[in-house]
């Protein structure tokens, strides 16, 4: 049996648009439909994942939309096409939009609006994750940055969701501006396998990450505020804000992960754009002087303003020898420490600061670059996608236990092969960060593993249940993404090598193991309460959000004063330009 590439999309469609009818606030007093919208949304998961062993690749590409062409620029294709990376990002989207609109029916004060934006962050999220031309891409995750900037609005304080807003309109800039460095090189289009290697300059890498980054919400772009959820209003919703903002993290970070397939460079030595000596000099002497005002202002030196200027005067220092791995990793291991810090201070934010790291992690995987790093950094992602789809929905004790015990295993079992592929870097000093913050995540993962798991008295049959089912469904996760994953990876130009097979059943059986052993031990550890209180300081003093507001005013005094000095001069240009030229003409006729 033959199916095209239109039959996935569909299904994909389809499921979620039951589960939207299912979970509707007007229907859910109805028990069956929560069982039921959870079995429709789990079929709709992995339904690419199935229906991709049966595609025809001559039948994977769809027709163009649209075509648009400039005078003596390059062609651009509204088109799409289903390939590897698509089907691993639709399962992934599908699952943590599904999760929204679940997660979403618990709720007893939902909005009726929520499941209809949900919808259209799940649909357009399927549109920008198959376009195959990077400004086509650029235009349709402008609508999902749109879509979930509302959507946040219903489920977050305002302050934060007009935050995420101002990030996603900085972040398409990055975007335009890797679309324009690229153009600028010439070639007949800009669909990501029409663009020639040598057009994608280490400019335009740089301006992609900075837009994916702003999506991703990586350290410092958080846009909302950690704190206790009972000090918050409508505390059964704040889960929903990070489900929400994944579908636009996960679509930017494929997006630019389809730039990065474009380049031949091996990640972990691509080398930052080239920055003379000069404009260093004076962007560091713009930051002390400040530095210096900010201090001389408030008569006391500020403990962040310090470590940022020394900070930001070592990065000026040494730029030559920075990679563009350096800064990804930088990236993503601020963002781990502060979910780490976050989620250790205040447990129940867990919930949220999850899909952060879900998102550093695969960060990592980029910056790491190799086969067996991206590899597990897509299997991470829709492991954990999974994840919450299985855990959005309220369980008896005992299958709440299995299905935690088996996605945790699944996450960890991503995890250590996350590990080993980073310990083949070529770039040492990439390997051995990279292989420390895995270090951390694994922690982290493990830690809250065990602090759930451990809840409850579970008895060794209950043990022994949760292992077995462990192992099966990572064998069936393992198994559906067995064709998917290496041929995203051989479109991205970095075949994968086949696994032993020992080697897996035994990174398998080891997490396992780990994920047993952190619920055994988490009850004979002492209580965090004094702890966690210490580590709500640092929450508060890392906190990106008044940094964060600080740029944003700085920028708006900046274009205040520009709009001023601009309305001046059209005021006054028609008097000075005609002064200019009977100036002009005067000495013109009398020389």
């Amino acid at each position: 049996m033959i199916v095209r590439a239109e039959f996935t999309l569909f299904a994909a469609a389809i499921t979620l648009s039951l589960v939207a009818l299912l979970v509707a606030p007007r229907r859910i007093a109805q028990a069956w439909r929560v069982p039921t919208a959870l079995l429709v949304a789990a079929i709709g998961a992995i339904s690419p994942l199935l229906l991709y062993q049966l595609i025809d690749p001559s039948l994977s590409t769809g027709r163009a939309l649209w075509e648009w062409s400039a005078a003596g620029g390059p062609t651009i294709q509204a088109s799409y096409r289903l390939d590897g990376l698509a089907t691993v990002a639709i399962a992934a989207g599908s699952a943590y939009v599904a999760a929204g609109l679940l997660a979403n029916a618990r709720s007893a004060s939902s909005p009726r609006l929520l499941p209809s934006l949900a919808l259209a962050i799940g649909f357009v999220f399927i549109a920008v994750v198959v376009t195959v031309d990077l400004v086509a891409a650029a235009v349709a995750i402008a609508v999902l940055a749109a879509a979930t900037a509302f959507a946040t609005l219903l489920v977050a304080p305002a302050p934060s969701a007009m935050r995420m807003a101002a990030y996603f309109a900085v972040g398409m800039q990055g975007f335009v501006v890797a679309a324009l460095l690229i153009a600028r090189q010439g070639g007949p289009s800009l669909a990501f396998d029409a663009i020639s290697p040598s057009a994608v300059s280490p400019g335009a890498v740089l301006g992609a990450t900075a837009g994916a980054a702003l999506f991703a919400g990586l350290y410092p772009f958080v846009p909302w505020r950690y704190r206790p959820a009972q000090a918050l209003a409508a505390a059964e919703r704040e889960p929903l804000r990070g489900l929400l903002a994944m579908p636009a993290g996960v679509a930017a970070s494929i997006l630019l992960l389809r730039v990065l397939g474009v380049t031949h460079i091996d990640l972990s030595t691509l080398p930052l754009p080239v920055a003379p000596l000069v404009p260093r000099l004076v962007l560091l002497g713009v930051i002390l002087v400040m530095f210096a005002l900010r201090a001389r202002a408030r008569k006391r030196v500020s403990r962040r303003a310090a470590v940022m200027t020394l900070l930001s005067a070592a990065v000026l220092a040494g730029w030559d020898e920075l990679h563009w791995s350096y800064v990804v990793l930088a990236g993503a291991g601020l963002t781990v420490m502060y979910a780490a810090t976050v989620s250790l201070a205040l447990p129940e934010q867990w919930e949220v600061a999850r899909h952060d790291v879900t998102l550093a992690t695969l960060w990592i995987s980029l910056a790491v670059g190799t086969p067996m790093a991206l590899a597990a950094g897509l299997f991470i992602l829709v492991s954990a996608a999974l994840a919450t789809l299985v855990e959005s929905v309220w369980m008896p004790p005992h299958r709440a236990y299995i299905a935690t015990m088996a996605t945790s295993v699944w996450t960890v079992t991503g995890i250590i092969g996350l590990a080993a592929g980073a310990g083949s870097a070529p770039d040492l000093a990439t390997a051995v960060v990279a292989v420390l913050v895995i270090v951390l995540v694994l922690f982290l993962e493990l830690a809250h593993s065990g602090r759930r798991l451990a809840q409850g008295e579970a008895p060794p049959d209950l043990d022994i249940a949760a292992a077995v089912v462990a192992l099966l469904s990572i064998a069936l996760v393992a198994s559906l993404l067995a064709l998917p994953i290496p041929d995203a990876l051989l479109v991205l130009g970095r075949p994968l090598e086949p696994i032993d097979s020992v080697v897996a059943i035994g990174t398998v059986v080891a997490a396992t193991i780990l994920v047993i052993t952190a619920r055994m031990v988490r009850p004979l550890l002492p209580e965090f309460a004094g702890v966690a209180s210490r580590l709500q300081r640092f929450v508060w003093a890392a906190d990106p959000v008044p940094a964060g507001v600080a740029a944003f005013r700085a920028l708006e005094r900046a274009v205040t004063v520009a709009s001023a000095g601009f309305a001046l001069f059209e005021q006054r240009a028609g008097v000075w330009l005609a002064a200019v030229l009977i100036t002009a003409l005067l000495i013109w006729s009398t020389r």
